[in-house]
């Protein structure tokens, strides 16, 4: 028998087994057709990935630009303060009050984002404009010192630099705006990525809309979770002619290898490694001048090493296919070597501009080395631009969706209530991304009787390789043959009292766990595997609910009393009593196992007879009341879950069998 050690180290490797098994392999595109199969592939990532839900005022909104202050210098450029408008803004409902009964901010102006433009002097007209992205730079935002230095120096280059704020940093910080809470937006049926995506696409649209920038050469460039927002609006929007994202992105296959490079949910926004992971979104530059930049010690992710042959080695041959070997090109930094845009990285970055759209235009400074600024760069408080009360963020949004979802009640009549389960069980199958695990065989090891009651060890092995351990207790004397498969979010050392609740009621109790509990869990950051399995195109909640199903149905079809042995296939309980027919009850403890036991008994094709809940979730609207809730219950957070079923719908799903809910979750 495994210990709890080794077992949750099997489950972290079989679920990479599972996820690399289903990574999506580059394929070289064929050069005669790709600039048709790269519009298409645009277009789907669009519909299936970034705009999945959004509403149509949410794309179709107008950039709003509002001009502030003007910084002055004696530099050759100015620093021009000014917002723009992500998202549109949301009317208000005077008096009304969410499912906490807490009053909503429901009366916001909508998405506003600060922005500096560092802007030429005397430019030569039409400029060049470049997009500056923020990564995960802290307080300081958009006044972080490198990014500074960049600005000023493109701008005394003839160049238009807009430097924006990026969502949770700078003056868009705060807990409604931690990144992970865009999967309160999925949670709905939102895309949560179009947030990441609007904020930085209307960002385009204020360069583009200035008369004195050439469309023909903007570049966008960025560090960190910059260089993230680079390489997806880069091979998205064609505006964008030339790219340079610096330590950003990697393919799926080593953000499962490498927990450094796993990043955060934006990264790994749901179905969309499925649909282009990043060797592909890469390919999507071509034949447009790229420079990838990465840094052979990163400390923080994405090192040299992995990344070179991760998204840069398989895109060349479709650039040399093209006839521009020499627009795609890579750099790695020694110096520091870390996680950086520092000047090695920036004089590469600006001869690398100059060569696509500066040399030989005249009057136009175009040396690749930095000119130096140091003294130039100002404090946060200097580029504080300023947002309006009740700016929307993650939390707000999220809140304004929710209560606009419909429900849909179930009918009374019965023949038409059992044509709403069956479309409701099709339903939740595909919102789960449900593949059945049967039970291949259950091994253990021999049983062990004591105080009036025999302990079983049963391990349930399903395909594809998971293992799912478990505890058998029967009571000796007088048991009913009735079964009770117990499950909790602490895994079985939460399950203590729901065992001896089962043997009071002369009840043989099984308790397992499934993955992300218990043995079966999956070490620091499990919430990641939760983000990774949804690029892929797959879903942890829909994963569990399959193990435990599979449990289910193995305990409805097993001939019970038969005790295992090692290797030996194992049915837990005893035999029931002539005449009378055994029960199967599921009880669960904690919010993310009860939603798992109403789930997997609605799926489940034994019949059972009840469902008990202890510390379950009254409504999924609970887990949008506050910020932060992603990291502890990941699994909840499955795209579109609240837009098609809350938990009254997910137990009229379980009928006949009776659901009790015991106690309600204090999250």
């Amino acid at each position: 028998m495994l210990s709890d050690l080794d077992r949750s180290s099997h489950t972290v490797e079989t679920l990479k087994a599972y996820l690399l098994s289903r990574v999506p392999r580059f394929e070289l595109p064929d050069a005669a057709t790709w600039e048709e199969e790269a519009g298409k592939l645009r277009r789907t990532v669009l519909e299936e990935v970034i705009f999945k839900g959004v509403p149509d005022a949410w794309r179709n909104g107008a950039t709003e630009v509002e001009w502030g202050d003007v910084i002055e210098t004696d530099k050759g450029y100015r620093i021009r303060k000014l917002t723009y408008r992500a998202l549109p803004g949301q009317p208000g409902q005077p008096g009304h009050s969410g499912q906490s009964g807490q009053p909503d901010e429901s009366d916001h102006p909508g998405l506003v984002v600060p922005a500096l433009l560092y802007e030429p002097d005397d430019p030569a007209v039409p400029a060049p404009g470049v997009l500056n992205l923020n990564g995960h730079v802290g307080p300081p935002g958009k006044a972080v010192d490198y990014k500074q230095i960049r600005c000023v120096n493109l701008a005394r280059r003839g160049v238009y630099a807009l430097n924006p704020e990026w969502l949770s940093f700078g003056e868009l910080q705060g807990p409604g705006y931690q990144h992970n809470n865009a999967s309160y937006l999925d949670l709905c049926g939102v895309a949560g990525i179009a947030v990441f995506y609007l904020v930085m696409c209307r960002a385009l649209e204020v360069l583009l809309d200035l008369g004195q920038v050439d469309p023909e050469r903007i570049a966008v460039t960025g560090l960190s979770g910059g260089g993230w927002q680079t390489i997806v609006l880069a091979a998205l929007d064609t505006r964008v002619r030339l790219a340079a994202p610096n330590a950003g992105y990697i393919g799926l296959d080593s953000r499962v290898n490498h927990r450094a490079d796993r990043g955060d949910i934006e990264q790994n926004a749901s179905d969309l490694a499925a649909t282009a992971d990043y060797p592909m979104l890469t390919a999507l530059l071509a034949p447009r001048p790229a420079l990838l930049m990465y840094n052979e010690y990163d400390d923080c992710c994405f090192q040299t090493a992995r990344a070179r042959p991760s998204v840069y080695e398989p895109v060349r041959p479709l650039y040399a296919a093209l006839g521009s070997p020499d627009a795609f090109a890579f750099h790695n930094n020694l110096d520091p070597g870390t996680h950086n845009y520092e000047r090695e990285h920036r004089e590469r970055f600006y001869g690398f501009l100059n060569r696509h759209f500066l040399d030989g235009r005249p009057g136009v400074p175009s040396r690749d080395g930095e000119i130096p600024s140091e003294d130039e760069v100002r404090t946060e408080e200097a580029l504080w631009v300023g947002t309006p009360t009740g700016n929307a963020d993650f939390v707000s949004l999220a809140r304004s969706l929710a209560r606009g979802l419909e429900r849909r009640k179930p009918p009374e009549d019965p023949a038409a209530f059992s044509r709403w389960q069956a479309a409701g069980r099709e339903r939740l199958k595909f919102l789960l991304r449900y593949r059945p695990l049967p039970v291949e065989r259950v091994t253990g090891q021999a049983p062990h009787a004591r105080d009036g009651r025999r302990l079983e060890w049963p391990c349930y092995h399903l395909r594809d390789g998971w293992e799912l351990p478990a505890v058998t207790t029967v009571p000796t004397d007088q048991s009913n043959g009735n079964m009770r498969l117990i499950l909790a979010d602490e895994g079985r050392k939460g399950t203590k009292a729901l065992v001896e609740e089962a043997i009071r009621d002369k009840a043989t109790a099984t308790t397992v766990e499934v993955v992300m509990q218990g043995a079966c869990g999956l070490g620091k950051a499990p919430h990641q595997w939760t983000m990774m399995l949804a690029s892929n195109g797959g879903r942890m909640l829909g994963l569990q609910v399959a193990q435990l199903a599979a449990v289910m149905h193995h305990m409805g079809s097993a001939r019970p009393g038969v005790a295992a042995g090692p290797d030996v296939a194992a049915d837990p309980g005893v035999a029931a009593r002539p005449g009378v027919a055994a029960r199967l009850v599921v009880a669960a403890q904690g919010p993310l196992s009860s939603v798992i036991a109403l789930m997997a008994a609605s799926l489940c094709s034994r019949p059972f007879h009840e469902v008990i809940l202890h510390r379950g979730l009254a409504s999924l609207h609970r887990l949008i009341d506050e910020p932060g809730r992603y990291e502890s219950l990941s699994s909840l957070f499955c795209f579109g879950l609240l837009a098609e079923f809350d938990i009254e719908d997910l137990i009229a799903l379980v009928r006949p069998a009776r659901v009790e809910l015991r106690s309600t979750a204090e999250l």
